[in-house]
């Protein structure tokens, strides 16, 4: 590694100084675009956060490009401006994206999805491609296997299908197709790339012909690996509007569930101690957000029935598979927001200063009998007759269940809304155990959980999972830890670190463990024979 130094924020000034390298790294969500300063050690230093416009029905997700472009401008200057550092200081960038696709065309200019004057790019959770999915897990069985890929609505191949059957003027328009952190790394540096991630490696020439979709052309660009240095780095234009330095090295994008993953799979204890890399076959990496991803790894490509993968691993000889979750985040506040107590709740919990999530856990302490703030065990309890499946997304071509919950009450109070909150955590915590034990019969093994993202953040949330599934979770020493996806690859691309091997080890490190409450084993084993009990009930009805 080259040398470096650098320095922990001025708390006086909120200022940072002699700061060599620094790598920024920048994460795009479903609702906020944030950039972070992060050492090459793993220090995130100082972030920043930017909203971002969504359009969002029951079946569509829809974004902006050019405002996404707009939000990371701002994010950068915001984040640049308030520290004292100078171009020379950022040695490289990073990208990471949800998994959405945007449209240009001839002029590399946005063309609009059909009945949208802004948006151009189609959100990862968009569903509208349901008949699309149906039609090719019924027709072409396999079809896109050979990148592990199940095809559901939300799988970009289904959404293309989607366009160039049902938008004909839309897809003739639309003579360049990027996954969103391949927009972003093109604004970057005026080079269109892919990687091995990407939609235009996924929908080979076989798959096109098969379904009489023209898209090669619509897939141009050079392929380059995870962490590889994209042409001659931050173009003249890019620089100007970040105030960045020409020439800057910016990594190729990764998804986000991939980056986390990279930030975390891989995390010490001890920042002198060194893991085998066969330590990875026994974690699973915890990615929580608005949706949520459970990844494990295995030397082998073992498959998985309702599991997206396996596929080849930025880690020479181990490949990855993500078990989803695609409403979580978007899950639990569904909950909470059409509850009759939530704008109630929502004014107190201004009026205090916390977050809604936060002064819920507060009344469930309080129904709990728990005068502290932290977690209590005896809150677990408080769903002994209120159980949900927490299906509530559109249902898939592999997943036709819906929503359900039953032991529900006339109650429209502040505690009847917590307990209903405490049910979906729940819920969700008993989903990620039915589709981790799927993985344990396939041959992974999961033998330690490492959280990251913004559900992670919930102490009664990280608490459930942990219990419910029985397994200890290590927790990060950066609580911010997703952002260190970017400073990974961008690391790699800037040739600090020689390998994402290399850069995972010196970057990602856990500050210590928590283990399962086994007092609760015989409450949570309840739950899930409710749980499972709750499936097989709704599969007969279908």
């Amino acid at each position: 590694m080259q040398e470096q130094s650098y320095s922990y924020p001025d708390t006086a000034t909120g200022t940072l100084s002699q700061m060599r390298p620094v790598l920024l790294s920048i994460d795009v969500g479903t609702h906020s675009l944030r950039s972070a300063l992060v050492s090459p050690e793993g220090h995130i230093l100082a972030h920043d956060e930017e909203p971002l416009l969504i359009w969002k029905t029951a079946s569509t997700m829809e974004f902006c490009s050019e405002n996404i472009w707009e939000a990371l401008i701002n994010s950068v200057n915001r984040l640049i401006s308030g520290h004292r550092l100078n171009q020379e200081d950022i040695k490289g960038i990073g990208i990471d994206t949800t998994y959405s696709l945007v449209l240009l065309n001839q002029q590399m200019q946005p063309v609009h999805l059909p009945g949208s004057h802004r948006a151009d790019t189609f959100g990862w959770m968009d569903s509208r491609a349901s008949q699309q999915a149906a039609c090719i897990a019924r027709e072409y069985p396999g079809l896109f296997a050979h990148a592990g890929s199940e095809i559901t609505a939300k799988s970009n191949s289904s959404k293309l299908l989607w366009l160039f059957q049902c938008a004909p003027q839309t897809w003739q328009a639309a003579t360049c197709i990027l996954d969103l952190y391949d927009f972003i790394t093109w604004k970057l540096t005026a080079c269109l790339t892919r990687t091995p991630g990407s939609t235009s490696h996924i929908f080979t020439r076989d798959a096109a012909a098969q379904l009489n979709i023209d898209i090669q052309a619509r897939f141009t660009g050079e392929l380059l690996g995870i962490g590889a240095a994209i042409g001659d780095g931050l173009s003249q234009s890019a620089a100007d509007q970040l105030n960045l330095k020409q020439g800057t090295p910016v990594a190729t994008g990764i998804v986000d569930a991939y980056g986390g993953t990279l930030a975390t799979i891989l995390a010490s204890h001890h920042r002198d101690s060194q893991q085998p890399l066969d330590c990875i076959t026994r974690r699973v990496s915890f990615i929580g957000g608005t949706s949520s991803n459970y990844v494990a790894f295995s030397r082998e490509m073992l498959t998985c029935n309702g599991a997206d993968g396996p596929y080849a691993s930025v880690l020479e000889g181990y490949s990855l598979i993500y078990a989803r979750q695609t409403a979580a985040g978007a899950f639990i506040d569904h909950i909470i927001t059409s509850h009759p107590a939530y704008s109630s709740i929502y004014d107190i919990s201004v009026s205090l200063g916390v977050g809604v999530h936060e002064y819920l856990n507060q009344i469930l302490n309080e129904l709990a009998g728990n005068n502290r703030s932290e977690y209590d065990d005896n809150v677990s309890k408080l769903t002994a007759h209120l159980h949900m499946l927490p299906y509530f997304d559109s249902p898939e071509v592999n997943q036709p269940q819906r929503g359900m919950i039953t032991g529900l009450t006339l109650d429209k109070s502040h505690q009847s809304l917590a307990v209903l909150y405490l049910a979906s955590i729940q819920a969700l915590a008993l989903d990620a155990r039915y589709q981790l034990e799927k993985l344990k019969k396939a041959g992974y093994d999961v033998e330690l959980l490492i959280p990251t993202g913004g559900l992670a953040k919930n102490l009664l949330l990280l608490n459930e999972h942990i219990n419910i599934l029985n397994v200890p979770a290590a927790i990060m020493e950066e609580k911010e830890s997703m952002l260190l996806s970017g400073a990974i690859t961008s690391s790699v691309a800037a040739g600090i670190y020689a390998s994402i091997e290399d850069a995972m080890r010196a970057m990602s490190h856990y500050h210590h463990r928590i283990e399962p409450n086994r007092q609760l084993m015989d409450f949570y084993q309840k739950k899930y024979d409710i749980f499972l009990k709750m499936k097989k009930c709704q599969q007969s009805w279908e």
